[in-house]
């Protein structure tokens, strides 16, 4: 039926109070502004009338609007005096993004709140409540009596929680009494006495949801981490550990940004071990070496774990400062508690604090350096506080500019001093002055750039001898006597760039291939004072001998250009680019050749990346022959990744792969491996499985390790955890809060 709203005469009745016991004729179509104690309201419907003067109903197709929200229904009562209006049939409430719909919804104009009966309330972008009773108590929050919620949009949902009354913030928390966990409709948790959700629309306090599992070395576990929203600007996440054959831990996060130019995080593991039963681990500290892995000792209560500091702060334009500061409480403590075979296998955690002052010609670099070693028991690590470096990048020489042979000497300046600090082992202050003059010339397509580099490095210390224990570790003995390293290196630079386009035409989205050769051959010769390694402290491995060397080496590059409509810019890629380099050194007294080096890597630009790296040495004898290759070869889809590499360095060889498949929209599957060829040992093996549904998703994952040097067993892992789609994890409390990290 056409809707026929009321006329004028209506409308002058219904602001100025009158009376009207019957329905107006069909007038035009339009609204009627009628005036309330919560304000002015539009009204819209098929038929209206006053049955008295501060009471109005409107009947078929209903609709009600006051600024954002709108009520539609087949009929609404209106009282003028109150606010209060009475909705029934097909009856749909909007309040911007969120929709109401029920029975019969009691609605108050001026306040904003009312009563649903047999309601149910969605709310951006996927929150859903209903209930045989819903009191709303203003915008998004609800009180309901045999209610439930979900973010699931099937019906029955596929999860829910179930209340016979609880307190929906559906923009914070939803918590209620006499609680269950439905699904399907089915009460698969048929009671709990309280039961709670945090609503994870925003950055917000409360629980997560936990990750359950079973470790042959560890035994059953709880991870139950809680996410606090202090500030905009700062969070924190503890998660609360339980291991049930090694004690309690907590595990903790917190991220900060201070500024746009500073931020930073803190984190911090911690466990106090009660329960380590016999033979299943070394005391804290042990070295991981034969003598030390076999150590049976049954614990005592121990507390272990590890901590960092990150902070990065750029103070002003070329002036910043970085932290990067770890520790372990033992050596052994990441091979046993850490997740990832990068930090189970560290030789050591390393610390660093970085002051940098970058001009456009200039660059210092301050550096606090310190490690510990995880390898020995020996106190043998060698920090450097401070380390600072100058760098002068290349430039003319100035008071030479007039001069048309030599307008083009260039010189730089790499100048760098170190105070080294240990226990055990030599120690002291290290100098090093080292600028370079060159000379570029240009000459039928070649570049000759001859050099002349002299150097000066001071030592606090002269050696008096080395001893090797039978860990391997090299410890100097030195006297209080300075010594002084001078050398000069002079040589030249020769090399030169010959390139050659092609024309596709198109070809599989290819419009031209440039191909280049870049050859080059480097001779330096280097002769001085004290260049011998008798006298000098091993600080860094940089005390060479005299020289007489020829390095050579030729690149080969493919770059590529795709085809570009006109007015667009074509994507340019390198295709490929192929290396292979050796030096000669003609002074040296045994195997004159180094090692030759080569470099391959392709990279078609859509599925496949490869590269690969070689070093080679031509003499026989231990060491010798092949030292190390290493080789990457990924693929990769929208749907499917997947890449194996390979990592020989001799003696070592590794393999690694890994593959993750997406094979439904709702299901993928991943799996990686690390394979110790040399002794046949899987070092660890990961499957995992994802499951990803509307509302919720379930991972899974199986780890297997091998037995580590330093422990007395393997470990394999079972891991799970279930994520509900938009909410915390159970039994959460939160408070709304904006900011970043959304």
């Amino acid at each position: 039926m056409r809707r026929r709203p009321v006329a004028w005469v209506l409308a002058a009745c219904l602001v100025g109070g009158g009376g009207l016991a019957h329905p107006v004729a069909a007038q035009p179509q339009g609204s009627v502004t009628v005036t309330t104690a919560g304000g002015e309201v539009s009204i819209v419907a098929d038929r209206m009338e006053q049955p008295s003067p501060n009471l109005v109903v409107a009947t078929g197709n209903v609709e009600l609007t006051r600024g954002t929200t709108r009520l539609l229904a087949d009929r609404i009562d209106v009282n003028r005096d109150t606010g209060d209006s009475v909705a029934v049939g097909r009856v749909i409430f909007y309040d911007g993004d969120d929709r109401l719909t029920g029975a019969r919804i009691e609605y108050n104009i001026k306040t904003g709140t009312g009563v649903v009966y047999d309601g149910e309330a969605r709310s951006a972008p996927y929150y859903r409540i209903a209930g045989e009773r819903m009191e709303r108590l203003d915008e998004s929050h609800y009180l309901l009596r045999r209610g439930i919620f979900t973010t699931c949009e099937d019906d029955p949902p596929t999860w829910a929680f179930g209340f016979r009354q609880a307190d929906a913030d559906l923009e914070g928390i939803i918590y209620g009494t006499n609680a269950s966990v439905l699904v399907k409709g089915l009460p698969v948790l048929p009671w709990f006495p309280i039961l709670g959700a945090a609503v994870r629309r925003e950055r917000q306090t409360g629980f997560l949801f936990p990750a359950y599992g079973n470790s042959t070395r560890k035994g059953y576990f709880v991870e139950a981490p809680f996410f606090w929203a202090i500030a905009d600007n700062q969070d924190l996440t503890v998660t609360f550990d339980y291991y049930s054959a090694r004690g309690v831990g907590l595990n903790a996060e917190y991220r900060y940004v201070l500024s746009p130019t500073a931020n930073g995080s803190i984190r911090a593991f911690g466990i106090h071990e009660t329960e380590v039963p016999l033979n299943q681990t070394n005391t804290p500290g042990a070295a991981l070496s034969s003598s030390s892995s076999t150590t049976t000792a049954l614990r005592t209560p121990a507390d272990r774990g590890w901590w960092g500091l990150q902070h990065t702060w750029t103070v002003q334009p070329g002036l910043s400062l970085k932290w990067d500061v770890n520790g372990v409480s033992d050596d052994l403590v990441l091979r046993e508690y850490a997740d990832s075979l990068v930090d189970r296998s560290r030789p050591s955690v390393q610390s660093n604090v970085f002051a940098t002052w970058t001009r456009p010609s200039t660059n210092v670099v301050g550096n606090l350096f310190w490690y510990q070693d995880l390898t020995t028991l020996r106190s043998v690590e060698l920090n450097q506080l401070p380390d600072v470096r100058f760098l002068r990048a290349r430039l003319p020489v100035p008071f030479l500019a007039d001069i048309p042979v030599l307008r083009g000497l260039t010189y730089d300046v790499n100048s760098r001093f170190t105070n080294f600090v240990r226990e055990i082992g030599s120690a002291g202050q290290r100098y090093d002055l080292f600028p370079n003059l060159a000379l570029p010339i240009p000459m039928y397509g070649i570049t000759l750039t001859p050099f002349l580099a002299p150097r000066l490095t001071a030592f606090s210390k002269t050696v008096t001898g080395r001893t090797t224990g039978l860990d391997g570790i090299t410890i100097e003995s030195t006297k209080d006597d300075p010594i002084l390293r001078r050398s000069i290196d002079a040589g030249a630079v020769l090399e030169s760039r010959l390139s050659r386009i092609y024309g596709l035409g198109g070809f599989q989205g290819v419009d031209a291939l440039l191909h280049s050769i870049e050859p080059q051959v480097i001779y330096t010769y280097r002769t001085g004072d004290n260049l011998a390694i008798t006298n000098l402290p091993q600080w860094l491995n940089d005390n060479t001998p005299e020289a007489s060397v020829v390095a050579f080496s030729v690149i080969n590059r493919i770059r590529a250009r795709t085809s570009a409509p006109e007015g667009s810019e074509p994507f340019r890629w390198e295709l490929m680019r192929f290396t292979v380099g050796s030096a000669y050194d003609a002074k040296a007294p045994t195997r004159p050749l180094a090692p030759i080096t080569s470099e391959l890597i392709l990279d078609p630009g859509r599925y496949v990346r490869f590269r690969a790296d070689t070093s080679y040495s031509v003499y026989s004898g231990p060491g010798q022959g092949l030292q190390t290759a290493n080789t990457d070869v990924s693929f990769y889809t929208p749907q499917f990744t997947a890449s194996v590499g390979t990592r020989y360095s001799n003696p070592n060889n590794f393999l690694q792969a890994s593959v993750r498949a997406d094979i439904t929209r709702y299901f993928s599957a991943n799996f990686s491996t690390n394979y110790d060829i040399r002794s046949g040992t899987f070092v660890e093996n990961r499957f995992g499985v994802d499951f990803r549904f509307q509302c919720w998703a379930f991972d899974f994952a199986y780890v297997t390790r091998a037995k580590e040097q330093g422990l007395n067993f393997s470990d394999n892992e079972v891991r799970f955890a279930i994520y509900l789609l938009g909410v915390g994890g159970p039994f959460g409390l939160g408070q709304r809060l904006t900011g970043f990290g959304q």
